[in-house]
């Protein structure tokens, strides 16, 4: 996933946040439904104006042939530069696909096997996996991000320091703590970008030649694909298009050309044009041109998870080997999405039918484009093919009620951030009418459809895009393709009760922010004068006005992520002054002399304090009290 995406992270830490309950999505603009390229295109140009995205390349096959190959929009607005079907974009997490067929080429080959144990391969990589003798890191659980590895450390996205060609292990080894093992290999997927950095490595050690070159020489020129590069060449870099981004709302705005740490997993430059080659490929089930690159059964395992519990499970969605396989438009489509500072792209393609597209534009800050983009090519691409649904199965009520509960996500991507997936990404599956229905925590229900004993469906769906398993322990787990990869029963108390506890705590500190309004403005009257322990009432309001600026300045040091400066020590130093300010509150609420202070007063800086001392455990349990991000 895109370098952008993991800056964003950082957003996600502002306490406010946490008080948001989960809300119902609104509803989406309706789409129109093209019949002839010309609609299409109308309506794609229609998308991007809405959305403010200076241009997108697009590439459309039908057929197994190239229908319409070009661009909308401008590659580069300062130099009023068009874009057309040979754009270069920066294609983000697209790359993983091609370092994922450069080792099922090597596996044809004979080189090496997928089965095998990633300590065996290479044992320099720093891996730290407390379930090595039962379920170790295998190469086929990096490529499906089934390992349990975090995802990548904050220093370890943009080499600001570091040789643009600094080597794949030096920065595995500079970078080691995403490797640790988070849970049993082999039974969830978690999205994590470290994974491929490990598997251009071995593509590396294993070819005996740098990654880079072996990509080059065996996957890509064999594809055709002659500009398109991992590395910035002079052919590229004159026909790349320029990245923009809109910062906190302002204007369209330039983003440098910044240099990533993890390049296997998304420093990919492709045009339309030839990411229409890969589409073909994958139609022609691994042929390209005259030659028979990938055997068919290669190209086939690429499209199918297999090491997680929800696909051993009977879920066949999910992700395969840098392949998506997920329902998009009422049909099954396989493929790829990414992006990067400035950019974001998806391919998808459907063997079935024969047809696929590529869509790659040149801003970052518009996922609904890239969505509605999608949308109209499957809409337009698959208009005039069948779209079957299978039988449905009558369940028992009993059979049904075994799945209700309430589930809590268990695979957070990102470790920071995982007190969001705790608090948020909980699933409620109850029993309606003799069916199963699945809601957030204050969502509306939504039904779901049988397909198997344990597979369900959303109405739409050509196939089970739910699956209920039991993990080792016996515990029942959850799984949705394209949503929430893996969830356990869990008593539902404590979620709704962290909520509201949370919520309280952030009501009562908003009130000292509000009632120190009041006081101040006495203070500055000169109507305080005889007032004794001002502190109490000041304290609190210090804390909270602390804990506001420290994460203001958080959400500042994103465009510098993982660097010392001055938002980044800014916000060390701002949630280290927040904890002791709140105890500091407390222990003045507590010991002021109760004749001394008028009751009211001394309760509500007591419950502040106490809120606030609430909030700085929550942050030191998820460890992002006195958090420095520049060593994260």
């Amino acid at each position: 996933m895109r370098t952008r995406r993991i800056a964003a992270l950082l957003v996600f830490l502002a306490v406010p946040s946490l008080l948001l309950s989960q809300q119902s999505p609104t509803k989406k603009d309706e789409l129109p439904h093209p019949k002839s390229l010309e609609e299409f295109q109308s309506a794609a140009k229609k998308v991007l104006d809405a959305e403010h995205v200076p241009g997108a390349g697009i590439a459309l096959v039908s057929n197994g042939q190239v229908l319409w190959c070009g661009g909308i929009g401008k590659a580069d607005l300062s130099q009023n530069r068009d874009i057309t079907c040979d754009t270069e974009f920066r294609v983000g997490s697209v790359s993983k696909t091609f370092v994922s067929l450069a080792l099922l080429k090597l596996e044809e080959e004979g080189r090496i096997n997928l089965q095998s144990r990633l300590q065996d391969v290479a044992p320099e990589v720093p891996v730290k996996n407390p379930w090595e003798s039962t379920n170790p890191v295998r190469i086929t659980n990096l490529l499906e991000h089934t390992a349990g590895f975090d995802d990548m450390a904050l220093r370890e996205v943009y080499n600001t320091r570091d040789s643009p060609n600094i080597s794949i292990l030096q920065v595995l080894q500079q970078f080691p703590n995403p490797q640790n093992v988070r849970w049993r290999p082999s039974t969830r997927f978690a999205y994590s970008n470290p994974d491929y950095g490990i598997a251009g490595y071995l593509v590396e050690k294993v070819s005996g030649q740098p990654w880079t070159s072996y990509v080059r020489s065996n996957i890509l020129t064999p594809l055709e694909i002659s500009t398109g590069d991992f590395d910035l060449t002079p052919q590229n870099r004159a026909l790349l298009a320029q990245g923009y981004q809109r910062p906190e709302g302002k204007l369209v705005q330039p983003v440098a050309y910044k240099e990533i740490y993890l390049r296997p997993a998304e420093d990919m430059k492709a045009s339309p044009a030839e990411l229409a080659k890969l589409v073909q490929f994958f139609l022609r089930r691994g042929a390209a041109n005259d030659c028979q690159l990938l055997k068919p059964e290669t190209i086939a395992r690429m499209e199918y998870p297999q090491t997680p519990l929800s696909a051993r499970n009977g879920l066949r969605l999910g992700y395969g080997l840098a392949n998506y396989t997920e329902v998009k438009g009422g049909v099954v489509t396989h493929g790829h999405d990414g992006g990067i500072d400035g950019f974001i792209s998806s391919y998808r393609y459907m063997p079935e039918q024969n047809w696929g597209y590529v869509v790659l534009l040149n801003a970052d800050f518009s996922g609904k484009a890239l969505d509605d983009l999608n949308q109209l090519a499957i809409d337009f691409l698959s208009k005039d093919f069948p779209k079957p649904q299978p039988p449905v199965p009558q369940l028992s009520a009993a059979e049904l009620k075994k799945f209700t509960g309430f589930y809590a996500a268990r695979a957070p991507r990102n470790q920071l951030i995982a007190f969001m997936t705790d608090l948020l990404d909980n699933t409620r599956v109850r029993l309606k009418n003799n069916q199963i229905t699945l809601a957030g925590m204050f969502g509306a229900p939504k039904p779901l459809i049988p397909v198997g004993k344990n597979l369900f469906r959303d109405e739409k769906d050509p196939e089970a895009t739910v699956a209920f398993f039991p993990n080792a322990s016996g515990q029942m787990c959850f799984a949705a393709a394209g949503g929430t990869s893996y969830a356990e029963r869990i008593n539902p108390i404590w979620p709704y009760a962290r909520l509201g506890l949370l919520a309280l705590c952030g009501i009562l500190l908003a009130s000292s922010l509000l009632y120190a309004i009041f006081w101040i403005l006495l203070w500055l009257l000169r109507r305080l004068k005889e007032v004794k322990h001002l502190r109490v009432r000041a304290v609190p309001f210090y804390a909270a006005l602390t804990l506001i600026l420290s994460f203001f300045c958080g959400g500042k040091s994103i465009g510098t992520l993982g660097a010392f400066g001055l938002w980044s020590v800014l916000f060390f130093l701002g949630t280290t002054a927040f904890a002791a300010l709140s105890l500091i509150g407390l222990y003045l609420a507590v010991s002021v002399p109760h004749d001394e202070i008028h009751p009211a007063i001394r309760i509500h800086s007591l419950l502040v304090s106490l809120a606030a001392c609430l909030l700085t455990i929550f942050l030191a349990h998820y460890h992002l009290l006195a958090l420095r991000l520049w060593a994260s």
